[in-house]
C-alpha cells in the first residue's frame, strides 16, 4: 500500500507539469486526487438517515404508480441485476416516445458532486422529482400524484410516520433520496488491497493498475475514492446509430428546448454540458461515471455505443474519435494487448459488494 501511494503521490505533482493542459480545472499545484476506499457516506443535515425513510424511498422508488400511465418506476431505468442501470444503449422511456441517453448507475450516486450526465441537477432531494416529472421519462403531474398517493391509506401512514406530515413533493424527495443514498459498493478487492490484503488483487490487476495511473492516463478523469473527478469532459465519442432513430431526435430538440437554448430547432446532437452553460467549451462534455462496478453496467458512454469494457479501451487507445471539441486530456496511448487485459484485470477488481434490495409488493 506504501508504493501504490508514493506513486499517486508523485503522479499528483508530476501529471500537471507534464501535461501543462489549459482548461483543465487543475490549479498549479493541484493534480488526480489519490484513489482509495470510499470515506464514510456524506448525508445532509436537513435529510438524515432513518430505516423507516429508507424503507419508505424504496417503496417509492420501485412503484409504478409514480408515472402518468403507470407502467415506469424509478427502478425501470435503475435495476438492481442490471448495475442500477439498464444494460441498453438508451434508457427506458415514457410509451410513445424515445430518450436519448444511456441511464446513469446509481452506484455510489450519494458521492456524487454532479448529477445527471450534464450535472444539471443538484442535491439528490431536488433530482428525484425530476424523472417523475419528465414527459420522457414518467410523465407525471407531480400534483395529481400527490393526491394520488394521499388516497393510498399505507402511502398517508408512511409518511405521517417518517416526516410527520402528510405526503409532498419535499417529503417524496428526501425519502428517494434517503434510499438511493443506501446504494454504495464496498469490499471490492482494489479495497482489501488498499487496507493491507495484499493477495486481494492478481499481478494482472496491479500492473493494470500502474497502467491507470500512468501509461493510459485514466487517472486524470477518473480519480478519487469514487473513481471520478465529478468534471465534464468531450471524449470525442461519435454518434450512436439510434440517435438518428426520428422519436429520438425529438427528445433531443425537446430537451434543448427545455434548457433554453436559442437555436434548438436546429439541433441534431446531444449537446452536453453546453444546455446547462451554454458556452462553446462545453458543447459535447460530459459528467465523468464512477468506475466502481463498471463492469455490470455494459454499453458505456452517454449513448451507449460501446458494447464492453474492451471496446472502451481500445477507444481510449486511439485517441478517442474525430469530433470537434476534444478535450486535449484525450490522446493515443499505445498500448499493448497484454496491457489492456491488465487494465481490464484492474477494472474488474473495482467490482464489490451491493447492498441486497428486495422490491416491495405494493396492494
Amino acid at each position: 500500500m506504501g508504493h501504490a501511494r508514493r506513486v499517486v503521490a508523485l503522479w499528483s505533482v508530476v501529471l500537471p507539469i507534464l501535461l501543462n493542459v489549459p482548461g483543465s480545472g487543475w490549479g498549479h499545484a493541484a493534480g488526480p486526487a489519490e484513489i482509495g476506499p470510499l470515506p464514510p457516506l456524506p448525508i445532509p443535515e436537513d435529510n438524515p438517515m432513518t430505516p423507516e425513510k429508507v424503507e419508505l424511498g424504496k417503496r417509492l422508488f420501485f412503484d409504478p404508480r409514480l408515472s402518468g400511465d403507470g407502467s415506469l418506476a424509478c427502478a425501470s431505468c435503475h435495476l438492481p441485476d442490471q448495475g442500477w442501470t439498464t444494460n441498453s444503449p438508451l434508457s427506458p422511456a415514457y410509451p410513445t416516445t424515445m430518450e436519448r441517453r444511456n441511464s446513469q448507475t446509481l452506484v455510489n450516486v450519494a458521492y456524487n458532486k454532479a448529477l445527471l450526465w450534464d450535472g444539471r441537477a443538484g442535491a439528490l432531494e431536488k433530482q428525484a422529482l425530476g424523472p417523475i416529472q419528465n414527459p420522457l421519462h414518467m410523465n407525471q403531474n407531480l400534483d395529481l400524484l400527490i393526491e394520488k398517493l394521499k388516497a393510498v391509506p399505507a402511502y398517508e401512514e408512511r409518511f405521517q410516520q417518517v416526516f410527520g406530515t402528510s405526503v409532498t413533493p419535499e417529503a417524496m424527495g428526501k425519502a428517494l433520496a434517503a434510499f438511493e443514498r443506501t446504494l454504495v459498493t464496498r469490499n471490492a478487492p482494489f479495497d482489501r488491497h488498499m487496507t493491507g490484503d495484499w493477495q486481494a488483487m492478481s499481478e494482472g490487476a496491479l500492473r493494470g493498475m500502474e497502467l491507470f495511473k500512468g501509461k493510459a492516463r485514466c487517472i486524470l478523469c477518473h480519480n478519487g475514492p469514487n473513481f471520478t473527478d465529478s468534471q465534464f469532459h468531450n471524449l470525442g465519442v461519435l454518434a450512436a446509430p439510434l440517435l438518428s432513430d426520428p422519436l429520438v431526435q425529438a427528445a433531443i430538440r425537446f430537451d434543448a428546448k427545455r434548457m433554453n437554448v436559442p437555436e434548438y430547432p436546429s439541433v441534431r446532437e446531444d449537446l452536453g454540458r453546453y444546455l446547462v452553460t451554454k458556452e462553446e467549451k462545453d458543447r459535447g462534455a460530459f459528467r465523468t461515471p464512477t468506475l466502481r462496478n463498471v463492469m455490470q453496467r455494459e454499453p458505456y458512454m452517454h449513448n451507449g455505443l460501446f458494447h464492453s469494457l474492451e471496446e472502451v479501451i481500445d477507444f481510449y487507445d486511439a485517441g478517442g474519435g474525430a469530433v470537434a471539441g476534444k478535450s486535449p486530456l484525450i490522446q493515443p496511448l499505445g498500448l499493448t494487448a497484454p496491457e489492456k487485459r491488465d487494465l481490464l484485470a484492474f477494472l474488474q477488481a473495482l467490482t464489490g459488494e451491493l447492498p441486497t434490495v428486495t422490491p416491495p409488493e405494493f396492494p
